[in-house]
């Protein structure tokens, strides 16, 4: 690698492991946050183009990621890209979404168009539904006090990868201009369904854990109790419709090659993750954040 590096959502699941790996190396790389509060983070807020030029100054290649579920993601992504060429950024990583492409309509779609006809250099890293995201509130919450896993997801099996493995891709992305020009599927290496889920899980924290199965209206319920404004919950349901037809159960093809190790397998996951899914205040119970 050479040249210089600047990881926007520095302190976000794929950023900040992607920015600790790339310091551990030695590397000159900066991480961008609207709160800078640590070494090597710079002021970066999306929203405000004041801090744009001055994150980039220097900068030779940009991980670049809209805010999850945004859906006007390519309207906020279209000043930071001409701020990248006044600047002279030569190279921009896109952490997209697996299926992107299916779509033209899709936010995450028009910032890889957006991207593509900026005349810099170009990869798209599309991964599949995170390991983390069952690790995480709110599912993490209602698996450890009710013991159940509810996903509008019937039998549909995901390859769900886990978020150590796209950083790499990442990394080895913003490696240099044999990558350019592609968009890389992330999968994992295997494609489970959610009772298979439910029993690592359960496996891995000793106590029982059953998947239930829910339906759109179910589902939409539960994620506006959570929340979830109207069109975001929409976007959300549409995606698991996606999933239940099949477009998340590919497993890995290439990315293992790429990376040169075994991709992280959803049996390993859980174990290192199992205090997530405990109730807290048990003896030796406590957060385990990954």
């Amino acid at each position: 690698m050479a040249g210089s590096y600047l990881i926007l959502g520095a302190t976000g699941e794929v950023g900040r492991r992607v920015f600790a790996t790339m310091r551990s190396r030695g590397l000159s790389v900066k991480g961008a946050s609207r709160r800078p509060d640590g070494a090597g983070l710079v002021e970066f807020d999306l929203l405000d183009s004041r801090t744009h030029g001055p994150a980039f100054e220097g900068v030779e290649a940009v991980m670049l990621i809209s805010r999850p579920g945004d859906e006007e993601a390519d309207v906020h992504a279209g000043p930071v890209v001409e701020a990248m060429r006044a600047r002279g950024v030569r190279r921009v990583v896109v952490l997209s979404a697996l299926g992107a492409e299916r779509r033209e309509d899709f936010s995450l779609r028009k910032v890889e168009r957006l991207v593509e006809g900026s005349g810099l250099a170009w990869t798209h890293v599309r991964p599949n539904f995170f390991m983390q995201m069952l690790a995480r509130p709110p599912l993490s919450g209602e698996i450890a006090e009710l013991g159940m896993l509810s996903l509008p997801l019937a039998d549909a099996r995901i390859a769900y990868v886990d978020a150590e493995d796209v950083a790499a891709v990442v990394v080895r992305a913003l490696d240099g201009p044999e990558r350019s020009g592609r968009a890389i599927e992330v999968n994992g290496p295997e494609a489970l369904d959610h009772h298979e889920i439910a029993a690592e899980i359960a496996g891995a924290t000793g106590r029982g854990v059953r998947y239930v199965p829910l339906d759109d209206d179910q589902a939409r319920r539960l994620l506006e109790l959570r929340g979830l404004p109207p069109a975001h919950v929409e976007r959300v349901l549409r995606f698991y419709a996606l999933a239940r037809s099949g477009w998340c159960a590919s497993v890995d093809a290439e990315v293992s090659r790429l990376i040169g190790r075994p991709l992280g397998r959803f049996a390993t996951f859980a174990r290192r993750q199992a205090s997530a899914w405990r109730v807290l205040g048990r003896a030796g119970d406590g957060p385990n954040p990954d």
